[in-house]
């Protein structure tokens, strides 16, 4: 795997946040088949989500692989808002890298929600020590069946 680098998004950069936006667009159309409202949004709706809602919010970071925006994780301390890897660059430490600063923003605490069928990111939360902590459902106009996970520090 070529040189991995994660470092703040260019937020004075359209050209990165719109590649930004793309990708994390398109790997929630991806991930998310079968949930009728995301795949539902559009390009330009992600855009107006991502520039109103989670920039203002979210420190958001990127990984950078050889060149190449190869992710993003969105945290608002504690919560961990959204974390995406581009599918090319899946499995080979993208996430636990973003999951690393997201560690070093809130090192205390982290907490997320995520589908219940997202079988994949359970897996690697639980792997990098996360609990279930509740089942629920996401609220309208998702209403998919999800989970809530945290993680805590051992010297809490």
């Amino acid at each position: 795997m070529p040189p991995l680098v994660v470092r703040p998004l260019n937020a004075g950069d359209p050209a990165e946040v719109e590649e930004i936006v793309r990708r994390w667009h398109g790997t929630s159309i991806d991930s998310y088949w079968y949930n009728d409202e995301h795949q539902s949004h559009t390009l330009d709706g992600a855009r107006v989500f991502f520039t109103s809602q989670v920039m203002p919010a979210c420190a958001i970071h990127v990984a950078n692989v050889a060149g190449r925006l190869g992710g993003l994780i969105a945290v608002e301390p504690p919560w961990i808002r959204h974390l995406a890897v581009f599918a090319e660059f899946r499995r080979h430490g993208v996430a636990s890298a973003l999951l690393a600063v997201a560690r070093a923003q809130s090192p205390r605490e982290l907490r997320l929600f995520t589908f219940q069928r997202n079988e994949a990111a359970r897996a690697f939360y639980e792997h990098h020590g996360f609990v279930l902590q509740r089942l629920g459902v996401s609220p309208a106009p998702e209403s998919e069946p999800d989970v809530e996970y945290a993680w805590f520090a051992l010297d809490r």
